[in-house]
């Protein structure tokens, strides 16, 4: 049964480790994520439910990245039916394409939101466009804000190395009383 139960602890253990390393790369990700390389968006509303649900975790594929279609005549990055996230000033938002316009190989999207009755009320250009949803994560980014706040800095940060130095301070402790009994076993056999 002890044997069952330290299996248990270790697993649970090593999950909570490997759980802290994807969320603290998830956290890095998405608040130090450039443009031109792969990028971690939270979803903060409702307009792409049932779809994309609040605080799932995206995966954005840049669009310099997105294949292209070797064609003769210019073809769109995008398609209808693909989930992009682009930008309207600094905010960053994640909506379906519903239409592609072409004007001089200039190629423009009309977007919009699943949950959404009406599209977008502008068009999209290829520029504004960081790139195209190729993951997502449900319920994540839950954690990932939490881990923004101070609780979840002590929680998922300083709680998690106070733990794992106390467990090296107890290791330390046992192995510095096997020492001291190993001695007082070879001086009581002199």
């Amino acid at each position: 049964m002890r044997k069952i139960v330290k299996i248990a602890a270790n697993l649970f253990y090593g999950l909570f480790i490997a759980a802290i390393v994807v969320f603290g790369a998830a956290f890095v990700l998405s608040v130090f994520g450039k443009e031109g390389t792969y990028q971690l968006f939270v979803v903060r509303s409702g307009s792409m439910k049932p779809s994309i649900e609040i605080g799932s975790v995206l995966l954005v594929q840049p669009a310099s990245q997105v294949k292209k279609i070797a064609a003769p005549l210019p073809t769109p990055v995008f398609h209808q039916g693909d989930i992009v996230t682009y930008l309207v000033g600094d905010d960053p938002i994640t909506h379906r394409v519903v239409g592609v316009e072409d004007s001089d190989s200039q190629f423009t999207y009309q977007t919009k939101g699943d949950a959404n009755r009406t599209p977008d009320q502008g068009k999209v250009s290829e520029k504004q466009i960081l790139g195209k949803t190729i993951l997502v994560v449900p319920f994540v980014g839950h954690a990932i804000n939490f881990a923004k706040t101070q609780m979840g800095y002590i929680f998922l940060i300083v709680v998690p190395i106070t733990l794992i130095i106390y467990s090296e301070i107890l290791t330390i402790s046992s192995e510095v009383k096997k020492i001291f009994a190993q001695r007082r076993g070879r001086r009581e056999a002199i």
